[in-house]
């Protein structure tokens, strides 16, 4: 059977060289350029009408070493261009230690379990699209956290099951909304400023079922997110301390060739003053010697609640810059450089329906866009 899940390549690829006192040094790289028929960025995975080699482009190092037979240290770090933020971060840094041969503890900045591909989610080498569908993988804002986890692991014959819980906090630099977009067009003015996303008491848990034909997993995550600005926000539009939440389930199936991926995820945004949204894709794909040919239909809906009150107008429409309903359609080839690089094509036709609220009125206007964008990348492992 062709490599029944890109994932085992990654961390074989990833197993590193080794240096004096047994640092082990390994990494990867996407390389991605795009360009969309729209511009001013509105295509929904950031790209405009003139070609672009930042938006998606990364490059990675990470460290490992061995501390004592049953603890090591890992620290990643990511080089990317940042609008807003650091172009150079600290993905993950923390201190292992296997219990026993079923429970391990991680401590430090670690990478939450959201979503099927949360472990690889910036090796581009270890799924077929150029980046995984943004419906659903841009909705949840914490990339990692600072805190623990512990995981247990249990052999069921030809099956492991898995489950994690983790907690901590985070931050997640985003663009303002109230600097995003003027209340009469939505449109997007030169500069942004930069808001601060904060996420506190964070719990998650996971549970997974896999083999070496695919996975099954389920998973949830609660935080209070708080937001702070340079400049003056309402404090009907700020988040302090509100709940926020986020549930998934999610498969994946590598078996003879045919290659299958969904998952569906609910973000409640309960007292944020944010939408609520619903999203989902799944995707299609047949291994065909070295290339891979994959579809993916996906969509996001969101949902919020109007105010009654006009006063509360402007509140909403400065909010509303994230009350965006996507359904795109994804055709793509991965072919298979060698044992360590694949280059990818990939054609994105997305329409996004966007709802924005009339300046000192509850009332909503509706627009549709439709963007079509084109990506190649070549992503790699070292």
């Amino acid at each position: 059977m062709r490599k029944s899940l890109l994932s085992l390549a990654v961390v074989a690829a990833l197993a590193s060289t080794a240096f004096a006192g047994d640092v082990r040094v390994s990494g990867f790289m996407n390389i991605v350029g795009g360009q969309s028929d729209v511009d001013n960025g509105a295509s929904p995975l950031g790209y405009d009408d003139k070609y672009d080699f930042q938006n998606d482009s990364l490059a990675a190092i990470q460290f490992s070493a061995s501390i004592a037979d049953n603890m090591g240290a890992t620290i990643q770090l990511i080089a990317q261009n940042q609008e807003v933020g650091d172009d150079i971060r600290m993905e993950w840094g923390f201190i292992s230690y296997d219990a026993t041969d079923e429970v391990r503890i991680l401590a430090g900045r670690i990478r939450p379990a959201l979503f099927l591909y949360s472990d690889y989610l910036d090796v581009g080498y270890a799924y077929n699209w150029v980046t995984p569908p943004s419906e659903v993988y841009d909705q949840v804002n914490i990339s990692n956290l600072d805190g623990a986890s512990v995981a247990y692991n249990l052999e069921l014959g030809d099956n492991t099951l898995s489950t994690t819980i983790y907690g901590g906090n985070s931050s997640d630099n985003k663009v303002n909304p109230l600097s995003t977009a003027t209340p009469a067009t939505g449109e997007a003015p030169a500069a942004a400023e930069p808001l601060n996303l904060s996420f506190d008491s964070i719990i998650g848990a996971e549970i997974s079922l896999s083999n070496d034909y695919g996975k099954i997993r389920a998973g949830y995550i609660q935080a209070k997110v708080t937001e702070s600005t340079n400049t003056s926000v309402p404090a009907e539009l700020a988040m302090d301390e509100s709940s926020a939440a986020f549930y998934g389930v999610g498969i994946n199936i590598d078996y003879e060739g045919v290659l299958f991926a969904s998952e569906y995820i609910v973000r409640d945004m309960d007292e944020t003053g944010s939408p609520d949204v619903n999203s989902y894709y799944a995707m299609l794909g047949y291994a065909i010697g070295d290339f891979t040919p994959n579809y993916t239909y996906a969509v996001a809906d969101s949902d919020m609640e109007v105010s009654t009150s006009a006063a509360a107008g402007g509140v909403n429409q400065a909010r509303a810059m994230n009350l965006d309903d996507r359904i795109s359609h994804t055709i793509g080839v991965r072919y298979e450089v060698n044992a360590q690089a694949a280059l990818k094509v990939e054609y994105n036709m997305a329409t996004v329906t966007t709802s924005r609220w009339a300046a000192g009125t509850p009332a909503l206007v509706e627009t549709e866009t439709d963007a079509n964008t084109i990506r190649v990348a070549l992503n790699v492992i070292f």
